[in-house]
């Protein structure tokens, strides 16, 4: 495990709040999160099945927690999602706690890109797959790991 997931202690409030849990015996590439079912994850208690824009929010988190993990991230590099792409293949029941990986692909100068899938744990039915690019560094905190800018010329 990384020194950034072994520093990660908590989850962010929003992480916290739909149930997400970081799973620590993973030794696979990449991050995988836990995501246990429960009736405020469903857009509909009647059906009984996760929320696609739960599946989606543990995809986009779960991804930019895995280019935090990558060797090549530099520590502090701000950063955000610039696309986002999920498939979902089944709805997913709220009796079935959700594991999603996100592997980081690499990184392109101020590019990173990430593949992530969504699966049910036990039964390990594909619930949804992703594709993700980021963007690192902003205006006010450029991207620590390459010295250019945007035009590709040095930064002053």
């Amino acid at each position: 495990m990384s020194l950034f997931l072994k520093s990660l202690k908590e989850l962010p409030p929003f992480g916290q709040a739909l149930g997400m849990v970081l799973e620590e015996a993973d030794t696979g590439p990449g991050v995988a999160v836990l995501l246990p079912g429960a009736e405020h994850l469903s857009g509909d208690a009647e059906d009984a099945v996760f929320h696609t824009s739960v599946i989606l929010a543990t995809i986009d988190n779960t991804a930019g927690w895995c280019i935090r993990d990558h060797p090549d991230y530099a520590e502090g590099t701000s950063m955000a999602t610039l696309d986002l792409r999920v498939d979902f293949v089944t709805p997913a029941r709220l009796s079935e706690t959700l594991r999603v990986r996100a592997v980081c692909e690499g990184f392109d100068g101020d590019i990173a890109f990430v593949r992530a899938t969504a699966q049910t744990l036990k039964t390990k039915v594909l619930i949804a797959t992703g594709q993700a690019t980021f963007m690192l560094g902003t205006p006010d905190m450029p991207n620590l790991a390459t010295p250019a800018n945007a035009l590709g010329g040095p930064v002053d």
